[in-house]
């Protein structure tokens, strides 16, 4: 049974969600986790750069962590969305998916990002399998193959530097014409990276392996796995921004503070959602950190009210 009243709701049980949980449980804090089961990693079946859990199932790890939060009895989970969140004097009015309505102290949004990915063939069917959005989680299995950096300005050269220390055979794709700066293109030329800047026609697979890529004007080229860019803004998977009034920055991610803390009062965010830093580790140490700032400030609250 829900209650009425919580000290915190909780917009996304994954990662970062279950990590803030946590922080406020042992601090037997009230919670309510809201989720609707579609993390962003459901597709991965490991998950790694973690140290002591690398190449952990992304799901199993969520299983263990809400297993881990069952002993603290004032967290709640549901399987419901979030709909609308309200600022209302001291407290936030959140209804949710089940029709009922809940009302919070704060709110820590944790729900994650929804990847954007060329609208072409392949690459969402391969996505998290032949294609990846990180080296640290990925490369480390597809080194020394032959690879691909799909995007152009600044990712491409942020990224490629890092994709060449996993193998020697690597290409770069803009998929069309790119803004890539003179220096870069001259230092491609140089260490005879070919830059093919035709636009995608389609990536071609078997099962979850990628082939090759065909192009509109080139020949085709065989590839074995592709490391792609974020198309700016970011696109979240809730947009809560409008609702309450929070402020995002020029790539789409809410403004925060330290501690995960956003422009507006009681309301903090974590995870995917505040960073282009996305990783497993990432989300739960931003989580954590939510969770801890927001358990500060309602025991400073209490201990302050007369």
């Amino acid at each position: 049974m829900l209650k009425t009243e919580y000290d915190v709701v909780i917009v996304g049980g994954s990662h970062a969600g279950l990590s803030a949980a946590m922080a406020l449980g042992r601090m037997r804090r009230s919670v309510l986790i809201c989720d609707d089961s579609r993390p962003r990693n459901q597709i991965s079946s490991h998950a790694n750069n973690i140290a002591g859990s690398d190449g952990v199932s992304p799901e199993k790890w969520r299983q263990q962590a809400r297993h881990d939060l069952e002993k603290y009895k004032t967290i709640q989970l549901i399987n419901a969305t979030v709909h609308k969140v309200e600022k209302r004097q001291l407290q936030f009015h959140v209804e949710l998916s089940s029709k009922e309505v809940v009302h919070a102290r704060k709110i820590i949004l944790a729900h994650g990002i929804q990847d954007k990915l060329p609208d072409v063939t392949g690459f969402q069917e391969l996505w998290g399998k032949s294609v990846f959005h990180c080296p640290y989680c990925h490369g480390f299995e597809v080194q020394d193959q032959r690879l691909g950096v799909v995007g152009s300005g600044a990712y491409v050269e942020h990224m490629l530097p890092m994709i060449l220390g996993l193998s020697k055979d690597v290409m770069v794709f803009t998929n069309g014409a790119s803004d890539l700066s003179k220096d870069f293109v001259t230092a491609l030329k140089k260490k005879q990276i070919p830059l093919i800047q035709s636009p995608i026609a389609c990536l071609g697979y078997e099962g979850q392996k990628l082939q090759f890529i065909e192009f509109k004007n080139h020949p085709r080229i065989e590839r074995d796995a592709l490391f792609v860019g974020p198309q700016l803004p970011i696109s979240m998977r809730v947009n809560f921004d409008k609702q309450l009034g929070l402020e995002k920055n020029e790539m789409g991610l809410y403004k925060v503070a330290e501690m995960g803390r956003t422009n507006i009062a009681g309301v903090l965010a974590a995870g995917d959602i505040v960073t282009l830093q996305q990783s497993v580790v990432n989300a739960v140490s931003s989580g954590q950190s939510a969770g801890a700032w927001a358990t500060f400030e309602l025991l400073s609250e209490d201990f302050h009210q007369f």
